[in-house]
């Protein structure tokens, strides 16, 4: 095989191979013999049917397999002879071959940069980490009393925080239940920020068999479709209220999650649980500022085409979502995102090659058991959840990178006051699953 690598252009290079007749023949000859194995040819016996009638027989098959097979193997070849590293598919183009000759063609592709990386050994960079406040302890306690309330029935106007069982109809101007709709039994919690504000008002001191009747207006960005931007109007009949009696912040409480705890002991316990979790916020916090810092330090520009199809793939996965999707202005709002993650990913591979990072099959398969025996299930049901193995395998693959990354850095660890959460946390009873609201789904 010859190769010619030309660059037509900034972030372009071009190829133009040439396989050789012998290659072409041989490839040639290993389609004839499996066709010659696989179909039968009247007036010849099985195996002796000459090349030249075979050929004759399947010369389009034989035309197609050398576009589909051969050249695609030859430009693969090609690449990693050549060390080029395309950054979307290439255009095939000048294709030229007759029966006894060479087979060539071009191929143009846009790459990737060669960058060489600012060295980042020493660079200094700080990692935040929050505090665990009793406060925070007491709330996260807070949940499990809730998650262990016992809801019970109560003849008295609805609360906020209480759970009521009902029954919706649709119904029209008149109040008759609207044709071909049917009766559904839904299950709210009275003032939950997740209700419309309509859902929200009919709730509230709602009594038992009461039946109120409201209008709805769904916001333009409401997640069912059909109903974006759309009036309905609905029946409510309250069939049963329930209150929440949260059990005591007691030593039972903690035994009902674990016969061997008291309540300090849970608390010693949960506050691990919060120290984990704001550990790996710190560490994806650090990992992101390093992320900036060799974005910062290692200006590069980016293939058109790799962000383009990037772009694209985006836009078709918004456009499954919403049928009545801006493309131009979701294409143009998207854009700087993407090219930020293609940066980023692509100076990501760069450290992988100086610090000689891969992920073998036995890393993933190592990281599949441990899971399992952490988690005391099957390997093959740790492997259904993981579903695509590639993406877990990428995941492996950037947590080695930034453990390369991190030991190669100076860390300076700092202590900070926790955030503020954004909303409160709702949380479902003990023994009851969160019902979705009439507001999101009527």
């Amino acid at each position: 095989m010859k190769v010619e690598v030309r660059e037509p252009g900034p972030l372009r290079k071009e190829l133009e191979i040439q396989l050789d007749v012998e290659e072409v023949n041989a490839f040639i000859d290993e389609l004839i013999g499996a066709f010659r194995r696989r179909h039968a040819f009247p007036g010849f016996r099985p195996g002796k049917v000459p090349d030249q009638v075979v050929r004759v027989r399947f010369h389009e098959e034989i035309e197609r397999a050398l576009l589909t097979e051969l050249v695609p193997r030859s430009i693969d070849r090609a690449l990693g002879e050549q060390g080029v590293h395309p950054a979307a598919p290439g255009d095939l183009s000048a294709i030229r071959y007759q029966a006894g000759e060479p087979l060539s063609f071009t191929v143009a592709f846009s790459v990737w940069p060669e960058v060489e990386l600012v060295p980042y050994e020493g660079m200094e960079v700080e990692q935040r980490t929050e505090e665990v406040t009793p406060e925070e302890i007491e709330a996260f306690l807070g949940q499990i009393r809730e998650r262990a309330a016992e809801a019970v029935p109560v003849e008295r106007p609805a609360q906020v925080g209480d759970l009521l069982s009902a029954e919706l109809d649709s119904i029209d101007a008149q109040g008759q239940r609207l044709k071909g709709t049917r009766r559904e039994k839904v299950t709210l919690e009275v003032g939950a920020p997740t209700l419309l504000p309509e859902f929200r008002e009919a709730a509230d001191g709602i009594r038992p068999s009461e039946a109120r009747e409201l209008s709805v207006t769904y916001p333009k960005d409401y997640g069912e479709e059909s109903l974006r931007g759309a009036t309905r109007r609905y029946r409510l009949r309250a069939v049963q209220i329930q209150e929440k009696k949260l059990p005591p912040l007691d030593d039972s409480l903690a035994q009902r999650l674990d016969a061997n705890l008291d309540l300090e002991g849970l608390r010693a316990r949960v506050r691990l649980r919060l120290e984990s979790e704001k550990r790996f916020a710190a560490r994806e916090r650090l990992e992101e500022e390093i992320v900036e810092r060799l974005i910062a330090a290692n200006a590069f520009d980016l293939p058109a085409a790799a962000i383009d199809g990037a772009v694209e793939r985006l836009l078709k996965q918004l456009a499954e979502q919403n049928s009545e999707l801006d493309r131009e202005a979701a294409a143009k709002a998207y854009r700087p995102r993407v090219e930020r993650i293609q940066r980023r990913d692509f100076l990501l591979s760069k450290v992988a090659e100086r610090e000689g990072v891969r992920v073998t099959e036995a890393e993933v398969e190592g990281e599949v058991a441990r899971r399992a025996r952490e988690e005391r299930r099957s390997v093959e049901e740790v492997r259904k959840d993981l579903g695509d193995l590639d993406r877990f395998r990428q995941f492996l693959f950037e947590r080695k990178v930034f453990d390369a990354l991190v030991g190669k850095v100076k860390v300076r660890e700092v202590r900070t006051a926790p955030t503020p959460p954004e909303a409160p946390v709702t949380v479902a009873p003990a023994g009851e699953e969160e019902t979705p609201p009439p507001a999101e789904k009527p």
